[in-house]
């Protein structure tokens, strides 16, 4: 019996061998392919550029790795966008956006069960990013899991439906299950869109800034009262209302409405000129306004100028003129 002494990787051995380093060398050569094609007249290479500088600095600042993965992702380099990603994940273990920028990368390339599972990493971190739910449920659709896919649809319109306009959301133009969606979300929707007008908020200056153009509630407790604030009330926090503001104090039946923003006066009408007195409307024998969309003159031309009849003579004296009878009481006149 003959004993092959070159090793376990002699012959056929050492062919394997070599196509398993190659397959290895493969994915390691192919890493960081995009830095070949930078451009640093290019305002997106500019801006890659300046990020791979700073990660020099901070190595391990996940949010920079998580941008330059964006920006590499935009030129196409997949492998490359999803290595950063799935790095800036790995640092900072709190932030769901790489998941979901991940998530969005298999979506480009319509790869739907790694998207699924990216957005479900995301919305595990962030339960409140409402585009990771909404692409969630896309996912689901594509993978033709419908039930998987409503439910995550349904909890990305916690807050709006927008995410359904095509305008704001590009892959809304590709589902099936809008319609469905929103028709079992309907009553769900219908109870959040009538909080801000029913809850009986303690302090409604709390929300400042949100207030201001909508309808201000308050909870006091009291009789029924409208007009003007007690005299002597002191002007309340930011977006309530005003002093001069027509107030109405709910009583023991709940919150109502208090105030009503007035009329904006950020652009008021100019001031009549004084010098250009306003035009007096033109009236006819019946006393109506002339429209003013009638020309002034016919579109056929001014009418010929005639010349009167002399009057009829009586005795040789000419006769004497009409006496005009006095004009009848039109609409309105009398």
């Amino acid at each position: 019996m003959s004993i092959d002494r070159r090793g376990p990787f002699g012959g056929a051995g050492a062919v394997v061998l070599a196509m398993a380093m190659a397959a290895f060398a493969g994915p390691v050569a192919a890493r960081d392919v995009y830095r070949g094609f930078l451009d640093p007249g290019n305002p997106q290479h500019r801006a890659t550029l300046d990020i791979l500088e700073r990660l020099q600095k901070t190595p391990n600042d996940a949010s920079l790795h998580n941008d330059l993965a964006c920006l590499i992702a935009r030129d196409g380099f997949w492998r490359d966008a999803q290595r950063e990603f799935a790095l800036a994940a790995k640092l900072d273990k709190t932030d769901g956006r790489p998941l979901y920028n991940a998530g969005l990368v298999h979506a480009m390339r319509g790869e739907w069960g790694g998207a699924a599972s990216s957005f479900q990493n995301a919305v595990s971190r962030a339960p409140g990013n409402w585009a990771a739910w909404w692409m969630l449920g896309f996912a689901e659709e594509s993978r033709g899991n419908d039930s998987a896919a409503v439910a995550a649809y349904k909890t990305s319109l916690r807050v709006d439906t927008s995410l359904f306009d095509v305008r704001r959301n590009p892959f809304a133009a590709y589902t099936r299950l809008k319609g469905r969606v929103l028709l079992e979300s309907l009553d769900g929707r219908l109870v959040r869109a009538a909080l801000p007008v029913t809850e009986q908020m303690a302090e409604a200056g709390l929300v400042g800034s949100f207030q201001q153009g909508h309808v201000a509630v308050s909870a006091m407790t009291g009789g029924l009262a409208v007009g003007a604030p007690e005299p002597g009330a002191a002007a309340p926090a930011s977006g309530g209302p005003a002093p001069g503001d027509r107030a109405v104090r709910p009583g023991p039946g709940g919150a109502v409405v208090t105030s009503v923003p007035p009329v904006s006066t950020s652009r008021p009408a100019p001031p009549p000129n004084a010098s250009s007195p306003q035009p007096t409307p033109a009236y006819t024998r019946a006393n109506e306004i002339i429209p003013s969309d009638i020309p002034d003159q016919s579109p056929a031309g001014s009418a010929k100028k005639r010349t009167p009849a002399p009057a009829a003579l009586e005795d040789g004296v000419p006769a004497a003129p009409p006496t005009p009878a006095p004009p009848r009481a039109g609409p309105g006149v009398g």
